[in-house]
């Protein structure tokens, strides 16, 4: 069975946010650019052959199929060579499986992956019959997270087992540690021996947790760029010196710096509060600085599917016009000022910003839709 799709996340539960506004350098909402080519090759993995190791199935399937690299063409052929081998080592050890493979969608193969989470490859899957997870089993944990997160790992209890999954498991493992100071969180995790149970296997899942070090803050400042030249920004900072390390010590300081940049036309804006580690003392300090980049102007606005009269009145509620400073918060504050004007109320609009870096300028286009129409508007 091969099967080209999104892959489903079978452990944990992921949320993907997508932040619309900010592009590259081009025209692209307006004119999208064609779907790049799917590659000739990839590289492939195994996802829950849990009776040997990675290293162990590799070498058993270079030995069936000679050509075999690190990668494989995408195409039938080649992966049914491997699905074929994995089928007959699976048969040799006594079990008899229904082999697939799953490429990755157009999707995941151009989307920014989260820290951690494996690139794109053809996954070789046993879909039948199913391995499945018996107890997540914990060791080496902090006593002030073992609690939390036993309860959080133990939610994959009973849900297919699969090793892509691990870094998902490392990565709430840290999401539970670094808010407690332990910010060098090292996580292991293995199965025990697989054991049939009527029509199904089962394995433990083994997490053993190397802390590290608890770390407490030695120094915290912050630069808050040139809108706030100077200015003190202590208050909003939400640890002091002496704390133990959290997530960030800068509570929504960043949260806030980003959109007040984005009103004065510094769509480029970027943050940086990188901690810096005294290892030898357990100690981390931060420093936030903002990085602006250029100042961004209107070249140009487009408003789409309005009467002149309503065009007229959208323009003056924006309050930006071409050569204006470009005020991302103003198409925010837009959405809010038609809920208030009757003419207006019952529109709602999506919006195309196209920059163009070298000459800091941005093209906006407003597709206004009624708000019973909302089902057939897509997103630009």
């Amino acid at each position: 069975m091969r099967v080209r799709t999104r892959p489903v996340l079978r452990f944990v539960g992921v949320l993907f946010a997508v932040l619309l506004l900010h592009g590259t350098d081009s025209t692209s909402a307006q004119n999208p650019k064609p779907p790049a080519k799917y590659p000739a090759h990839l590289p492939y993995s195994f996802s829950n052959f849990v009776w040997w190791s990675d290293e162990e199935l590799r070498a058993l399937v270079k030995e069936r199929v000679p050509s075999l690299g690190d990668e494989i063409a995408t195409n039938p052929a080649d992966e049914g060579k491997v699905r074929d081998a994995l089928t007959r080592i699976l048969k040799e050890k006594g079990i008899v499986a229904e082999v697939q493979s799953n490429e990755p969608s157009d999707f995941v193969l151009t989307a920014e992956r989260a820290p951690g989470a494996p690139g794109p490859a053809i996954v070789f899957s046993i879909l039948l019959p199913k391995i499945l997870v018996d107890k997540v089993i914990l060791s080496n944990v902090a006593e002030d997270v073992k609690a939390s997160l036993s309860e959080d790992l133990a939610r994959g209890e009973g849900h297919e087992y699969s090793g892509e999954q691990f870094w998902m498991v490392r990565s709430n493992t840290e999401e539970a540690l670094q808010p407690k100071g332990y910010l060098e969180v090292k996580t292991t995790i293995s199965h025990d021996s697989p054991r049939r149970d009527g029509d199904h296997y089962l394995v433990n899942l083994l997490v053993s947790v190397d802390a590290g070090p608890q770390y407490r803050i030695s120094a915290i400042t912050a630069d808050g760029g040139p809108l706030l030249e100077g200015r003190d920004l202590s208050a909003y900072f939400s640890q002091e010196v002496g704390d133990v390390a959290g997530r960030g010590p800068f509570g929504q300081l960043s949260g806030q710096l980003r959109p007040l940049y984005w009103r004065y036309g510094y769509a480029d804006v970027e943050i940086h509060a990188p901690p810096v580690l005294d290892r030898t003392h357990s100690q981390v300090s931060y420093h936030l600085e903002v990085i602006p980049g250029p100042v961004y102007h209107l070249r140009s606005l487009s408003i789409h599917n309005l009467d002149a009269a309503s065009e007229e009145k959208v323009r003056a509620l924006l309050g930006m016009k071409p050569g204006d400073v470009f005020d991302e918060m103003a198409i925010n504050g837009l959405y809010h000022k038609l809920s208030a004007e009757p003419s207006l109320a019952a529109r709602s609009f999506t919006f195309s910003p196209a920059k163009h870096i070298a000459s800091a300028s941005v093209d906006l286009t407003l597709d206004f839709y009624k708000v019973s129409d909302k089902s057939d508007v897509t997103v630009k």
